[in-house]
Parts: C-alpha cells; structure tokens; sequence
C-alpha cells in the first residue's frame, strides 16, 4: 500500500501528542502481541525512547507489515471506548481518518472499522484482512435442494444458466449489504460478512433469497418444479485465507452442520450467536428448531398470508 509521507507524519503526530512512550507500546500490541519499542528502536532498556522517535518507529513497522490501516482503526476505537478504563482524545483523528480514505477506504464510526470503497475497489477481504489472522466474522451457506437430480434430469445448458441466475442473485444481494462471496461450489456457495451489524447484514441477505427465489421459480425458472436452497447462518472467529480452501476450523465445521443436518428447504436457519444478535422485530419472525441440546438454532421460511 502507498502511503504519503502526510499521511506517515500525521499518524507520527497523533501517537506522539496523544500517548506516552509506554502506552504507544501497549497500543501496538494489541495488533501486534510481542511488539518491543525498545528492540525495534535499538534504544538500550535503561534509556528513555523520545516520543516522536517511537512514534516513528510504529509507523514505520506498521507500514512493512501492512498494519497501519490496523491502527489507524485502533486509535478511532480507543477514542471512543478508552484503553484500560482511561479515556483519551486522538490527536487529529478526524483528518487522519479522511487520509486513510483517500487510499481507497470508507471509515464506518459504528463499528470503527475501514473498508475499502467498493465503488473504486472490491476485494474478497475488505482490503483489510490479513491472511493467516483471525477474525470475527459472520457467514451465510446456501446449498441447492437435490442438485444431483436436477443435473441428472436436465440439460446441461439449462442447468448452467438457472444455476447462473442464482449466482447473479446471490451476488448482487451480499455485495448490497457489504458481504463477500467467497466461493461458489457446483450446488452452494459461501459469503462472509466483516465489520459493523454482521449478524442482521446476514440474516436479511439469507430472508431476501428466499424472497427472491419465489419470484423467480413462479416468473422466470427453466425448470419444472422450484429452484430451492437451503440458508445457514452463523458467527464466529475465522483464520482468513487468500484461499477459501484453507479457511477452516470450528466456525466454518458448524456452518456447515447447520445447513447439512437440520436446515429445512427454502429456509434460513441461524445459530444461537447469530439469533441473539437480532432486535425483537426480527427475532420474532423465526422459530427454534429442533438439535442437539449443546446448539439452540432457529429457522425462518417464507410465510404467505402470515
């Protein structure tokens, strides 16, 4: 990432004006667990690091290791929440904030995270995730109902262009609410969702497929019976991979179980985590579901009339 020298020296001056030497330390490590200003400077353990030379010091690491954005996000969080029950104001922070986004990011104040701007950009991390960390992140499943007989009973054309249509609807419905598709399978795909409400971004992605898919199988479907889906959702920490077949563990085990074992067809099934993260007027339009006693899940399906 290219940064200006501008923008190197306001994150200089707003560690410098804003913390001390050993809370400039404290603050990089919650990105960094190990981080020692005084090994990184060269400045023996006895000698006091001036502030500007620290600050410096952060940014320039940061910057090799592609973390200043990181911080960047860090500083508006610790403006707003504190850091070890004290308050503090950030020096410049709403400039330093409009400079991060002339690199091609939005800043959203609710979850005090960067994004990059999908109208100049679209990456499948955000621009901000780092391969190999962990995040929390909320992920929709979708699995096509008996993908293999209607391979087996259709053509191939008409397979490939109603299995396209969905994967034009899917799409263009995550990237409304700022999620991501991370893989397509012949009969599924997989979306995530980072940063902001995540659980409610989710859900409503899972209820308005399902919408859409009724018009869809009674306006436009090739097929002779309904094109049908199955929807799981659920949130928890995930090891970010450039490449999906790497991304594994016990989030991505249990999303999978949701929509394999106890989704019904044409429905969207949420894990407790991500229930418990909706307002009553949502919550309200779902119903538990019968599993495991160690899983509470509950299921939404389209209800006419209701």
């Amino acid at each position: 990432m290219r940064v200006s020298s501008r923008t190197r020296n306001l994150v200089v001056r707003a560690l410098a004006a804003s913390f001390d030497v050993h809370t400039m330390n404290q603050v990089v490590r919650l990105l960094v667990r190990d981080y020692d200003l005084h090994e990184r400077t060269g400045f023996p353990e006895s000698m006091p690091i001036p502030g500007r030379d620290a600050a410096k010091q952060i940014v320039a690491d940061l910057l090799e290791w592609n973390r200043l954005v990181e911080l960047v996000q860090v500083l508006a969080h610790i403006s707003r929440a504190g850091l070890a029950g004290r308050p503090y104001r950030i020096s410049e922070l709403q400039t330093l904030i409009l400079a991060i986004e002339e690199l091609g990011y939005q800043f959203e104040w609710s979850s005090c995270t960067f994004f990059e701007d999908s109208q100049r950009t679209k990456t499948r991390n955000w621009g901000v995730l780092e391969d190999g960390s962990t995040y929390l992140l909320t992920l929709l499943r979708i699995d096509i109902v008996g993908n293999s007989t209607l391979v087996r009973e259709y053509p191939d054309d008409v397979i490939q262009r109603t299995y396209g249509d969905l994967r034009k609807m899917f799409r263009d419905i995550i990237e409304e609410r700022n999620g991501r598709v991370w893989n397509w399978e012949g009969d599924g795909a997989t979306a995530a969702f980072y940063g902001g409400d995540t659980q409610l971004a989710a859900t409503l992605c899972g209820f308005e497929l399902i919408h859409q898919l009724f018009f869809y199988n009674a306006l436009s479907c090739r097929l002779d019976s309904d094109l049908r889906v199955r929807c799981a959702v659920h949130q928890g920490p995930v090891e970010y991979h450039q490449h999906f077949e790497r991304i594994k563990g016990p989030t991505m085990t249990t999303l999978v179980d949701i929509e394999s074992r106890y989704c019904a067809p044409q429905a969207v099934c949420l894990s407790e985590m991500v229930y418990t993260g909706l307002n009553n007027a949502l919550a309200r339009w779902l119903a538990p579901v019968e599993s495991h006693e160690s899983m509470p899940l509950y299921q939404y399906t389209l209800r006419l009339g209701a």
